[in-house]
């Protein structure tokens, strides 16, 4: 019994003594925080991405600020995300509390609750429909829906950015929901492209000083400087009719017994099956993966084929690449398909490239330190947010030559798509415990779009008025948590009289399917 205590109280010395020697270590380097608001100043509103980028080049690759008392460190390489974010996952899991979340009425939104049971439950289920041994199932939607995106861009080539839009939402809304989304003005679409917007103002590090000075959660919605109330309550509308509203025709559908495979079709059948009925916590625990899975996947994918549009324009040798690897393994006579994938490495490395060259979320997901830690000789406070600079990490000139050039060749080794350099999806679809879930999904649906619209259609700069094609400037909007390609024109044509025919020949088979 001696023994057992003696090595107890050993136990109870060393753990004192590094918590004590922790304590001692110094903090990682960043600018000098002024007196009680610290670095408020030094967060950037615009440009996030590069501009926490510049105050690494200054402070290294952790760089600490001090926003009003809330310890956060800009991890700028991927090393040091990997470091903290994988290495250390059973302490960095977790995520900052966002008062206007609470505020709007978002906490369903499972990407942003803490690392709890909640978050688990919601997790295990989503990866269920969403694991790489599941989304082979997706498949003929992911086809048939690109092939209709096919058909509607011959039809209106100008119209291609709202058009990216309806082909990502109505692929999403038929497996989740199984509901087919209208061609034009659809409700849903229009309600999710809304809370997006919504999800997006809220969650940028620093947009709010609620976030630092929660206690300001409480004060009147009458009271000077409170607007971040009034906002709120507008949006919560929106939020709540974003999860609820799509769900409540699909459980309607259901109860009818027509309702068409889904995602939240199998969740009904499950439960009933297995307990008779759907409980509330149930019932919540659906809306909340549905949800998730429709807002992220929809909009996420949408901006990256965007920027494929924008690649092509403006690197038209990529573009005649890969058309000729497209014509020599799918031929003039077909549309590609999942089966070629394989065959194809070239587009496997522009997919790749489109994601590393535009990153979708340039600021990844914050993580929050749970217990104190030490990294490299730095402190890292409990509470600590941890911004993973996804964007700087996509630009590291030490992994990638021309960092701001698209070049998917940089994957490419003896004709395979399989280089040394680093795959991209290794930081832009976050990290951990807290990777995407919906990664497989969305690289599915890029890869069968990209393919698909490379094949049939010409993306060319648009003509000036002297009849010359006129110069594209690649211009990203990194301001947001979304980044996006700002507005641009090009023109898109069938490659050929043969292209054009395929088209309409497969949208008047799937006419009649």
């Amino acid at each position: 019994m001696l023994t057992v205590l003696l090595v107890l109280a050993l136990l109870l010395v060393m753990v004192l003594w590094m918590r004590t020697a922790r304590s001692a270590l110094p903090l990682p380097p960043g600018p000098k925080p002024l007196p009680f608001i610290g670095n408020v100043f030094d967060m950037p509103t615009k440009r996030i991405g590069p501009a926490l980028r510049e105050l690494g080049g200054k402070y290294g690759d952790l760089t600490y600020l001090n926003m009003l008392g809330q310890p956060m460190i800009i991890l700028n390489s991927h090393e040091a995300a990997v470091g903290l974010l994988e290495g250390r996952s059973a302490n960095t899991s977790d995520r900052p509390r966002i008062v206007m979340a609470e505020l709007t009425g978002y906490m369903w939104e499972f990407a942003i609750i803490g690392y709890n049971q909640a978050w688990r439950v919601r997790r295990r289920l989503f990866h269920t429909f969403f694991q790489p041994s599941a989304i082979p199932k997706y498949h003929p939607v992911h086809v048939r829906e690109c092939r209709r995106f096919l058909q509607r861009l011959l039809a209106t080539p100008e119209d291609f950015m709202p058009l990216a839009r309806h082909v990502f939402s109505a692929t999403i809304m038929d497996v989740v929901y199984g509901i087919t989304v209208a061609d034009h003005d659809d409700p849903y679409v229009s309600l999710a492209l809304k809370a997006v917007d919504v999800f997006s103002s809220i969650v940028v590090p620093g947009q709010y000083l609620v976030e630092s000075l929660p206690f300001l959660k409480h004060i009147p919605s009458w009271f000077p400087g409170a607007g971040f109330k009034r906002q709120a309550k507008r949006w919560s509308k929106v939020v709540r009719a974003s999860r609820d509203a799509p769900y409540d025709v699909a459980v309607d559908a259901f109860t009818r017994g027509a309702a068409r495979p889904s995602v939240v079709t199998s969740c009904l059948e499950n439960a009933t099956r297995e307990q008779e009925h759907v409980s509330p916590q149930d019932d919540e625990c659906f809306r909340d993966v549905a949800g998730l899975a429709y807002l992220t996947g929809a909009d996420t994918s949408l901006f990256a084929i965007q920027a494929m549009f924008l690649a092509m324009v403006t690197h038209p040798g990529v573009q005649r690449k890969a058309q000729q690897e497209l014509d020599a393994v799918v031929g003039s006579n077909r549309l590609p398909e999942f089966s070629d994938r394989d065959s194809l490495p070239y587009i496997n490395a522009v997919v790749k490239e489109v994601i590393r060259w535009h990153s979708v979320v340039p600021l990844g997901v914050s993580h929050r330190v749970m217990e104190e830690d030490e990294y490299k000789g730095y402190r890292i406070p409990a509470g600590t947010i941890l911004v993973p600079n996804a964007w700087a990490m996509s630009r590291d000139p030490r992994v990638y030559t021309e960092p701001d050039a698209f070049v998917p060749e940089r994957y490419m080794k003896d004709g395979e798509c399989g280089s040394n350099v680093r795959d991209p999806e290794k930081y832009q679809f976050g990290f951990g415990r807290r990777i995407c879930p919906g990664r497989h999904f969305a690289n599915d649906a890029l890869f069968i779009t990209v393919a698909s619209v490379l094949h049939v259609f010409s993306i060319e700069p648009p003509l000036g008025r002297d009849g010359k094609p006129a110069h594209v400037t690649p211009n990203i909007n990194l301001d947001s948590f979304l980044s996006y390609p700002e507005r641009f024109e090009c023109r898109i044509t069938p490659r050929s009289a043969q292209a054009e025919a395929l088209i309409r020949r497969n949208h008047e088979v799937q006419s009649v399917l």
